[in-house]
C-alpha cells in the first residue's frame, strides 16, 4: 500500500512538473479578461445605447447610424479590425424609411337617434399604434373586415372577393389560415404572411385606411403606400366595431381556419384614421463588421460569426421605444466578449467576426444583405450564431441546427466550469416553412451551419415594441454570464485541432 501512494505522489509530481510555465500563464490571462467582463460596464454601455441620442435606433435614421458609429469606436478602441466596406466597419445597403412626425389619431363613429353622431376617441399606446409606414393625413371611411388579407387565386382563396373596399377602411388580421409551419403544404401559404403583402394588397385594391389586428405596438416591418394609412389596433377598438354585430373576429377566424373560405364583410361602422408621416426614400442604413483575424497560416481561413441586430423600432411621435432587451442586449452581450477577446492578447487560430445587423425590425434586411454579400464565403464559414433578447432572465440557453449540433459543447461546457448557471441545450431538427422571424432563420435559409444563445427564466416584464423596452428591461448580471459563456467557447472553439460539429 506505501508503495501505491509513493507512486501516486511520484505521478501527481510528473503531471504538474509538465504543465509549463506559460500554460499557466495562460490560463492566468484567461481568467483575468474573464473577469474583467462586468456587469457593471453592461449596464453603463446599455444606459449609452438606449439613450435619447439614439431616438431608438430606427434603421436609416440618423439617431441608427450615431449608434453604429458608436459601437465602430468601441471595436476601434479595442483593436478589432473593420471587416466592411473599403476599409471601415460598415457594410452599406439602401433602406428608404419613415419617420412618424406625430401620434395621430383614431375615432369610432357613434350614430345617435337624433341622427347626430359623435366620435370616440382612443389613445396610444393603449388602444392603437401609429402605424410605423404609414402614408401621411387623415381619412374617414366604412370599416371592411378582410379577415386575412390575403388574395390567392392559386390556392382558391381570396378574402376581397365580393366585397368593394376602394375609398374604405379595411380591418385584417397577421397570417394565413393555414397554420403548420413545420408542413411543407405552408410553403404555398408563406409569402401571404408578409406584413408588406397585406399592406401592398389593401393598396392594390384600394383601400384608403388599413387596421391591422397586430397587438398595439410598433412594427415597421410593412411596407409604405402614400396614399394607405396604417393603424394597428388593440383589443377595445376592435371590441367596439364588433359590438352589436353577432360575431366576433376570433369566431370568424376559426370558422376560415377550418373551411378555407374567406367571411368578409362590411362592418357598417364608420372610423376616422390620422397620421403624420414623413418619407425618406433616399435612405441608406448598414451592418457594423469588426474582425480578430486568425493567427494560424491555415486555420485563420475558417471564420465564426456572431452577430445581433442593432436597430430598434424607433420614435413614433413620441412613444419611444429604446430597443433594451430588443436588441441592446444581443449587442453589448458581443461587445463584452469582444473586448475581453481583443484586449487580452490571447491568440485566435481561427477568425471571429463580430457583425451588429442593421435593419432586423424592418424585414431582416441587414442578413439578408449580408447572406447575399458575404465578407467572407460561406463554405469557410463555421458557424453563425444569433443573440437576440439575451438579457432578462437567471438561466442560459443554447441551440443548433442539426449541421452543428456538437459545437454546442463550447458553451454547455463554459458554463459547467465557470458560469454554474442553469442551462438548457437543444437541436433545432426538420424543416421550417414558414416566415422566417429572426436573423438567424435567414442565415439558415441560406445554407449557413447556426446556434443561437438566448437566457430563461426571466424575472422582469417584458415591453415588446414598447415603451418601457429601455435599459431597465434587462438583468445585467445575466448579460455578464453570458459575455463570459461567449469569450470562453470561442477561445476553446477558435483554437481547436478540429471542431466536431
Amino acid at each position: 500500500m506505501r508503495t501505491f501512494f509513493i507512486a501516486a505522489a511520484l505521478f501527481l509530481f510528473t503531471a504538474f512538473a509538465t504543465v509549463t510555465p506559460a500554460q499557466q500563464t495562460d490560463e492566468q490571462l484567461i481568467l483575468k479578461y474573464f473577469h474583467s467582463i462586468s456587469s457593471g460596464e453592461i449596464a453603463e454601455w446599455m444606459a449609452e445605447v438606449c439613450s435619447p441620442e439614439f431616438n431608438g435606433r430606427l434603421a436609416g435614421t440618423p439617431e441608427y447610424l450615431a449608434a453604429a458609429e458608436w459601437a465602430a469606436g468601441k471595436m476601434n478602441e479595442w483593436g478589432i479590425s473593420p471587416a466592411g466596406d473599403n476599409g471601415s466597419y460598415f457594410q452599406w445597403f439602401d433602406h428608404p424609411y419613415t419617420v412618424v412626425n406625430e401620434v395621430g389619431g383614431l375615432w369610432l363613429h357613434l350614430p345617435q337617434k337624433d341622427e347626430a353622431t359623435i366620435k370616440k376617441s382612443y389613445s396610444a399606446p393603449k388602444d392603437f399604434y401609429p402605424g410605423m409606414n404609414s402614408g401621411s393625413g387623415e381619412v374617414t371611411a366604412e370599416v371592411v373586415w378582410v379577415g386575412y388579407g390575403t388574395t390567392a387565386p392559386e390556392l382558391n382563396y381570396d378574402d376581397y372577393k365580393n366585397v368593394d373596399v376602394r375609398g374604405k377602411i379595411v380591418l385584417m388580421n397577421r397570417d394565413v389560415p393555414y397554420k403548420d409551419a413545420r408542413n411543407p403544404e405552408y410553403s404555398k401559404w408563406v409569402k401571404y404572411c408578409y406584413h408588406q403583402y397585406k399592406a401592398e394588397n389593401a393598396a392594390r385594391h384600394g383601400a384608403v385606411g388599413m387596421l391591422y389586428i397586430d397587438g398595439n405596438s410598433a412594427n415597421p416591418n410593412i411596407s409604405y403606400h402614400e396614399d394607405l394609412i396604417v393603424t394597428g389596433i388593440g383589443t377595445e377598438p376592435l371590441a367596439d366595431l364588433f359590438a352589436g354585430l353577432g360575431k366576433d373576429n376570433k369566431t370568424l377566424l376559426n370558422q376560415i381556419d377550418k373551411s378555407f373560405k374567406p367571411a368578409s364583410f362590411a362592418t357598417g361602422r364608420v372610423i376616422t384614421m390620422k397620421a403624420s408621416t414623413t418619407r425618406h426614400p433616399e435612405g441608406r442604413t448598414c451592418n457594423v463588421a469588426g474582425v480578430i483575424e486568425g493567427t494560424d497560416p491555415e486555420l485563420k481561413d475558417e471564420v465564426i460569426i456572431i452577430g445581433a441586430h442593432l436597430d430598434a423600432v424607433g420614435n413614433a411621435g413620441g412613444l419611444l421605444v429604446d430597443g433594451g432587451l430588443d436588441n441592446a442586449s444581443g449587442v453589448i452581450d458581443i461587445l463584452a466578449a469582444a473586448r475581453a477577446l481583443a484586449t487580452s492578447g490571447i491568440k485566435l487560430r481561427r477568425t471571429v467576426l463580430f457583425l451588429l445587423i442593421g435593419g432586423e425590425e424592418v424585414g431582416l434586411l441587414g442578413s439578408k444583405y449580408y447572406t447575399e454579400n458575404p465578407l467572407f464565403p460561406k463554405e469557410k464559414t463555421v458557424t453563425y450564431i444569433n443573440l437576440d433578447m439575451v438579457g432578462n432572465g437567471t438561466g442560459l440557453a443554447v441551440s443548433a441546427s442539426e449541421s452543428c449540433a456538437g459545437l454546442r459543447e463550447y458553451f454547455t461546457r463554459a458554463n459547467e466550469k465557470y458560469i454554474h448557471r442553469t442551462m438548457r441545450s437543444s437541436v433545432s431538427r426538420g424543416s421550417y416553412y414558414g416566415r422566417p422571424r429572426s436573423d438567424g432563420l435567414v442565415f439558415l435559409a441560406e445554407g449557413y451551419r447556426t446556434m443561437s444563445l438566448s437566457t430563461t427564466d426571466g424575472v422582469k416584464p417584458v415591453f415588446y415594441h414598447l415603451p418601457g423596452d429601455d435599459e431597465t428591461a434587462v438583468t445585467p448580471e445575466i448579460m455578464e454570464d453570458v459575455a463570459k459563456m461567449i469569450y470562453l467557447a470561442f477561445i476553446e472553439m477558435a483554437n481547436a485541432d478540429q471542431l466536431n460539429y
